[in-house]
């Protein structure tokens, strides 16, 4: 009999886990991403609708935004102090751009993961996903 009931506990868990998965892919289905380096944009860019790639010229990557049309992007530097840095030196330059910054889904990635390193998207992403199976 307790068997069935932990079995129960643990489909309803893995059922939460695959909802809270389908509701941050749904964030990230049609933003436009900025990203630190090339590891991080492979890991996202089957993800997101679109993946800018930072690497040092913040202005430059803002005003590529810009010029493409982005009216919000979402800022996705790692979890670390750097990155953290970065995240607010560009949601500044996006602002002057007059783009939206969206810092919120950054945090929920590295809440739902559990990563602080952007390049680990994927890999965790698949992990949980697998996780998550009946």
């Amino acid at each position: 009999m307790k068997a069935k009931k932990r079995k129960s506990l643990d489909y309803s868990k893995m059922h939460r886990e695959r909802k809270v998965l389908q509701n941050l892919m749904e964030d990230m289905g049609g933003c436009i991403a900025m990203v630190e380096g090339k590891k991080d944009a492979e890991a996202l860019q089957r993800y997101v609708e679109s993946v800018i790639e930072v690497s040092g010229r913040n202005r430059n990557a803002c005003e590529r935004a810009a010029r493409e049309g982005a009216k919000e992007i979402a800022v996705l530097t790692n979890l670390d102090d750097r990155g953290n840095e970065l995240a607010e030196e560009l949601s500044g330059e996006l602002r002057s751009c007059g783009i939206k910054p969206n810092t919120f889904l950054r945090r929920k990635i590295g809440r739902v993961l559990g990563i602080s390193q952007m390049e680990n998207f994927e890999r965790k992403f698949k992990q949980r996903l697998n996780e998550t199976k009946p």
